[in-house]
């Protein structure tokens, strides 16, 4: 599968302050070093973070005093009380050193990333004080995101899973001690780039873990080592024995009855969940894919649509988004259609049917897909020289006969 491309950023890394600004900060020094200058910490997880997996780190040290680099421009507290009542040009001149630069060469990357085809991870790493207004902070780490953003939240569950396996005496909670959709870096990024282009990912840190550099490093690593699983496709490494599979048995109105492993489905053709995806490129073309011979039905078939059965404690969508994943090696905005039943000699399945829009290059699973090509629906239906799945070739017939595609 594609390695997801990651980059770590620090908005709020230090307490510095620029020399032609250090009359405004006379008698601040206080002030500078409390969590209204910088979050304490912060920059040296980030850097650990980022040579742990070794991955782009950007960061900024000035205080957040002098400008807020992880507000909009908009934002009325991106200057602070001392900055805010300086002449509009020395704040423009602010915005272009300090603010400016930041976001623009994290811009470049992410959009040199997308353009090459990889989707990007952006962590960015902040820390919040134990104790707001007198009310203690109950948690050791946050993980914000947005949650009508799929794949931000799946992502955020899957890492604060594994973060509680691994440290089962911290809190770990998602959008806490902030909403991950409130102003920032990550939000602004998001009005950019489609969900399966970028996902945005805030770390929070409580200070008291990151009293002294061992500390932070000790946080880094924890965070380093429970990345590595949700980073992987959405189910994990494939299993060595697809046959041992656990998936979802249903009877013959799609209600669940119980479970059973691939192998035990396939022998006794008991009726299953599957999920079909058929991907379209903008000139309404389908991606068919050649089954392998290894398939435990219809091998060496085309397949009109990407997708598998599903697994035991899944839904519909997230088998659809693991299969697209695990096949193509993509992610995309699904658009369901509703389910449909299917039976032959050797199959009987209840399938959801997704829409989506690719244009590749995709990455073929080997173990599943041979090869693949985009066609015309006509020259699939009027095809004499392929053999299609019947269930793929009785979805997009119907899909045809309603004009859905």
């Amino acid at each position: 599968m594609p390695e997801r491309a990651l980059i770590i950023t620090c908005e709020h890394g230090g307490h510095e302050v620029p020399a032609e600004y250090q009359q405004l900060f006379t008698e601040q020094t206080a002030l500078l070093a409390s969590h209204r200058g910088w979050d304490a910490g912060a920059l040296a997880v980030a850097r650990h973070l980022a040579r742990s997996l070794s991955r782009p780190l950007f960061a900024t040290t000035v205080t957040r005093l002098l400008i807020d680099t992880n507000r909009s421009l908009r934002h009325p507290r991106l200057f602070s009380p001392l900055t805010a009542a300086l002449p509009r040009t020395r704040r423009e001149e602010i915005i272009q050193r300090h603010y400016q630069a930041h976001r623009e060469s994290i811009l470049a990357e992410v959009a040199r990333l997308t353009k090459a085809g990889n989707p990007t991870l952006h962590l960015a790493v902040h820390s919040f004080t134990p104790v707001l207004n007198g009310q203690t902070r109950r948690a050791e780490l946050g993980l914000l995101y947005d949650s009508a953003r799929l794949w931000e939240r799946d992502l955020c569950r899957a890492w604060q899973t594994e973060l509680c396996r691994l440290r089962p005496d911290w809190t770990v909670r998602r959008n806490y001690p902030y909403r991950g959709k409130s102003d920032g870096l990550a939000t602004a990024l998001r009005t950019q780039y489609r969900e399966e282009d970028y996902l945005g990912i805030e770390v929070e840190i409580n200070q008291r873990l990151l009293a002294d550099e061992a500390g932070c490093q000790e946080v880094a690593a924890l965070l380093a080592i429970a990345l590595t699983p949700p980073l992987d496709p959405p189910s994990g490494k494939p299993s060595p024995d697809p046959g041992s599979e656990r998936v979802v048995i249903v009877d013959e109105k799609n209600r669940v009855i119980g479970q059973t492993s691939r192998r035990e489905m396939r022998r006794d053709n008991l009726i299953h969940r599957a999920t079909y995806i058929l991907v379209f490129n903008r000139r309404g073309e389908l991606f068919v894919q050649r089954r392998t011979l290894s398939k435990d039905i219809y091998p060496g078939f085309y397949d009109l649509a990407a997708g598998g059965v599903v697994q035991a404690g899944e839904s519909y969508e997230e088998s659809a988004r693991r299969e697209l994943w695990e096949e193509l090696g993509i992610r995309a905005r699904l658009k369901p259609l509703g389910e449909r039943y299917f039976a032959d000699q050797g199959n009987r399945v209840w399938g959801e049917v997704f829409l989506c829009r690719h244009e590749g290059p995709f990455t073929l699973q080997a173990e599943e897909v041979a090869d693949g090509e985009f066609m015309a629906i006509s020259d699939i239906l009027g095809a004499q020289d392929k053999a299609f799945t019947p269930d793929g070739l009785e979805i997009l017939r119907e899909l045809h006969r309603l004009g859905l595609c």
